[in-house]
């Protein structure tokens, strides 16, 4: 499974990059472990993502680990989803499979514009150039320690992490019903370093997330 930590330190960044994500599409290429987390992360964050991955074997992990609402196979299979979605508010990740670069390309032929692209692997020449035109038209890319820079205008969204008062801990319990009570006891218990909203978005989604896991990261103070 996805790391929770590292998936709570994404929602985080991505929450305090931009406070309401509902109705917003994300773009991500790319979908190993860091695009993964990144899904998970974007789901509790309440985005709209689509996720371009030409490994059918990555797919079907990201699929097993519940980071996929569902894949796809046409960009319009996808946009349809997308935008029932993104009008209605709520959150979903889709998997596009095929070529990213052909996939970029008929976006930018069609005027689609995501609100932000994200990227966890090196993107080719043809998928840059496309990139390259989205930015142009006011999509902003995005970058964390696991997310790479897609170019120097990338804005890395983990920066504001750095100056917290505070740290991510794992807490495990016994049982999936130890799990809830702990939950509720961590949830009584929030940092003072982050939003009181943020967090508490977090002890909702977690369990959705991770339905079977008897960790629960979450931030403390130092």
């Amino acid at each position: 499974m996805p790391s929770q930590s590292q998936t709570l330190r994404l929602y985080t960044a991505l929450l305090l990059h931009r406070e309401d994500w509902a109705g917003q599409l994300l773009l991500h290429i790319g979908l190993n472990e860091s695009g993964r987390e990144l899904a998970l992360a974007s789901l509790a964050a309440g985005a709209a993502a689509l996720f371009l991955e030409e490994d059918t074997r990555q797919l079907r992990e990201a699929n097993r680990e519940g980071c996929l609402t569902f894949s796809v196979t046409t960009l319009d299979e996808a946009l349809r989803a997308l935008k029932n979605e993104i009008r209605q508010k709520r959150a979903i990740t889709i998997g596009l499979a095929g070529s990213s670069a052909q996939w970029l390309a008929e976006m930018v032929e069609r005027g689609v514009l995501p609100t932000a692209i994200t990227a966890s692997r090196p993107l080719t020449g043809a998928e840059e150039t496309s990139l390259q035109t989205l930015q142009q038209w006011g999509t902003h890319p995005l970058h964390a320690s696991s997310l790479i820079a897609i170019n120097k205008a990338s804005h890395n969204i983990e920066a504001p992490l750095a100056t917290l008062q505070a740290r991510i801990a794992e807490d495990t319990a016994a049982t999936l019903q130890e799990r809830r009570s702990k939950d509720d006891t961590l949830r009584a218990q929030l940092s003072k370093a982050l939003p009181q909203s943020l967090q508490e978005r977090w002890f909702e989604t977690a369990p959705t997330l991770f339905p079977r896991s008897l960790n629960r990261a979450y931030w403390t103070e130092l």
